[in-house]
Order: C-alpha cells, then structure tokens, then sequence
C-alpha cells in the first residue's frame, strides 16, 4: 500500500491531473468573483492563485530553488491582495513569508534535502509560535471574522501559528513541516465548510482549493518521509 502511494505521488501523471483541477478551479473562483468590469485586484488574485498552487507542488517535489523564487513573486502578491482587502495581519505574514522564500532561493539547491529536525529548528518555531500569537493579539481584528463563534476564533488562531512555523520549517527542508500543513488544512478545511454554510461568497471555491492543498500536502510527506520507496 505505501509502495503504491508513493510511485502515484511521484508519478508526473498526478501532478497534471492535479495542476489541470487546481487552475480549473482557481479559474472557476475568478470568473465568479467577476465584477463586469476590471479591477487590478481580480487579475493580482487570479495570478496569486496560480502561483500558490505551483508553489506547493514544487517544494512536495523538492524543488528548492524553483519552489523559493516562485514564493516570492507569490508572497508579493499575496501581500498586495491582502492589503486591499484589509487583512494587516496577513499583509504581514505575507512579508513574512516572501523574507522565509528569499533565503531558501540563496541558500537551497536545485533540488531542496530533506534534513533531521535540531533543537534550533524547535527553539526557532517557539519563538515563531510566541510572534504569532503577538501577532494576533493586535492585529486580530484584521484576521479573524467579525462576529464569528467562539470555535471559529480558537481554530483560526490555531492554524495561523501552525502555518507560521510549518511555514519556516518547510523552507529548512524538514519533513515534519507537512504534518503541520496537514493539520492546517485538516483545520482550513472546517473554517471553509463553516463560511460555505454561512453563505459567504466564494467560499466554496476556498472550500475546493484547500482540498486541493490537503492533496498535495499528503504527497509531500509521502515522498519527504520515503514512506513506500524502495
């Protein structure tokens, strides 16, 4: 059974198909979200979808040096949207993240070594962890929905240290950093079921994408944890 999880996740056959359904759907989210008339926010949104996606896929396929400077130019668009959205506190995880992309670009192979976990890599998320609850704690009102129940508040908080520190963790080329995005999505995937509940729009397109993310995240620790090879 790993043997055969592990030859479909590194097959290129899987990473077509699974391109092809996630631009679809990025595809599917702009036309949606179409105004009747353009806005620099649709196209940067439409771009930041497609760069996210090839982004993930690069780095579950140890693709160092293409995965960082894609996240980069991602990163940027991710903070630009963000900000026009309002959203400070991701405006700053997005600087966060572009910082993390640059120095895995200068310092990553082409393709990126998976690595044992040190004490400095723990002592580094603690410190993340802590930031990130600092974070929160002044710019919450930019993160996290307005009027929300209490269970949405808790989980968003949660996956919002979690993605910060698997965030550092996946440039440095650890594998547990995968068991982090999985809980993340595993996390993203109620706060997206619950906004589609609610009726908010384009919910369910971030529903889709972040089953998409799920994907990918399970055929990156496949293949940076060796489960199945031979």
């Amino acid at each position: 059974m790993k043997q055969t999880c592990y030859k479909l996740f590194k097959s290129k056959q899987w990473d077509i198909i699974w391109l092809i359904v996630g631009y679809v759907l990025v595809v599917v989210g702009a036309i949606h979200d179409w105004s009747g008339s353009f806005q620099l926010i649709w196209l940067t949104s439409l771009i930041g979808g497609f760069l996210g996606l090839t982004i993930v896929l690069s780095f579950a396929n140890q693709k160092g040096k293409l995965g960082s400077g894609l996240g980069v130019i991602g990163a940027c668009f991710d903070s630009y949207n963000y900000y026009n959205f309002g959203l400070l506190g991701n405006v700053f995880v997005g600087v966060y993240c572009a910082i993390l992309y640059a120095k895995g670009f200068f310092t990553l192979g082409k393709e990126l070594k998976v690595t044992k976990f040190t004490r400095l890599n723990l002592l580094v998320s603690v410190i993340l962890a802590v930031c990130g609850a600092v974070v929160l704690y002044f710019f919450a009102n930019t993160i996290l929905p307005e009027g929300a129940p209490v269970w949405v508040l808790a989980l968003n908080i949660i996956v919002f240290v979690v993605q910060v520190v698997s965030q550092y963790l996946m440039v440095e080329g650890k594998a547990v950093s995968w068991i982090g995005w999985i809980l993340a999505n595993f996390i993203n995937i109620a706060l997206n079921g619950y906004m589609v509940y609610t009726g908010q729009p384009g919910a369910l397109i971030y529903l889709a994408m972040t089953v998409m993310y799920q994907l990918n995240s399970f055929k990156a620790a496949f293949l940076w944890f060796g489960y199945g090879e031979e």
